[in-house]
């Protein structure tokens, strides 16, 4: 009897890099393509995900713009132009020159980075956005700018699923856009699948919401951060909340890129997944 060869799925592969306080995640999906969140960069190391990139000889498929601020795009001029993504998902009830006005009053310029971002939305990604299968489940939430007025509350709010195990990545969002979401039974239903909840804005206490986890039991919490020199950082706010993992014979409930490193969660199509940390890049 001849049985056709049937390769085994592929695994969801999810990348926290450290970058410092600024944000940049990665994706590895099941079909291949590769979705980034945010691109920020590590200040002090010099490690750069358009370096990373290049190293795979891959363009990200999407790059998710969770947050018009600098600490979330600060490397974004190195894309253009060999590294583009072929899409992006961004708020996009949010006028870029809304953008560009808030950051000329808050600082008096616009930084690179931000230009960047504004130009792909203004000129470059204006038609359909490309919206593939990936092989897994994924979803983003915003919200309106007649419902907030801040960056931060604007954020896009990422979930991605695989083999049942759900990750969320909620940008910048503070208490009041948190609580905004509660209101929303889609949202819930994603926040109740969360297993692995990436702390928004990170992890300070402005971006927690006590809430949220009367619907959320995650595994664990990951916070993208630098060493702690702000009160808002010092806190243990999360770790009521979580179940925990464990790293042989210790039960973590909440890591940090400032303590952990690279952190990558793998999920394969059936069976538990595995989270690593201190990675090498």
């Amino acid at each position: 009897m001849n049985y056709a060869f049937q390769p085994q799925p592929k695994p969801m592969r999810v990348h926290i890099f450290d970058v410092e306080h600024g944000e940049c995640s990665a994706i590895e999906t099941p079909s291949g393509e590769l979705i980034l969140i945010g691109a920020g960069h590590n200040l002090s190391t010099n490690w750069k995900p358009s370096d990373w990139l290049k190293s795979r000889n891959q363009r990200p498929h999407c790059l998710v713009l969770s947050n018009l601020d600098r600490d979330h795009l600060s490397d974004l001029p190195s894309f253009e132009p060999g590294i583009r993504p072929v899409s992006i998902k961004h708020n996009n009830s949010v006028s870029p020159d809304w953008v560009e006005n808030l950051k000329i009053e808050e600082s008096g310029e616009v930084h690179d980075s931000i230009k960047t971002a504004l130009h792909w939305v203004r000129n470059v990604f204006t038609g359909e956005s490309i919206n593939p299968d990936y092989g897994m489940e994924k979803m983003f939430f915003y919200h309106s700018p007649t419902k907030f007025q801040d960056t931060n509350n604007l954020s896009v709010v990422t979930f991605v699923s695989y083999n049942n195990i759900g990750i969320m990545f909620p940008g910048d969002l503070e208490t009041a856009g948190w609580q905004e979401f509660l209101k929303d039974q889609n949202f819930l239903t994603y926040l109740r699948r969360t297993n692995i909840f990436i702390a928004s804005h990170h992890g300070r206490e402005g971006g927690y919401c006590k809430e949220v986890f009367d619907y959320c039991s995650p595994h664990a919490v990951i916070i993208s951060d630098k060493p702690v020199v702000h009160g808002t950082q010092d806190h243990d706010l999360y770790s009521q909340h979580c179940s925990g993992l464990d790293f042989s014979g210790t039960n973590r409930k909440v890591l940090t890129t400032r303590n952990d490193g690279k952190i990558t969660i793998e999920v394969p199509s059936t069976g538990s997944y595995t989270v690593y940390i201190n990675q090498a890049y």
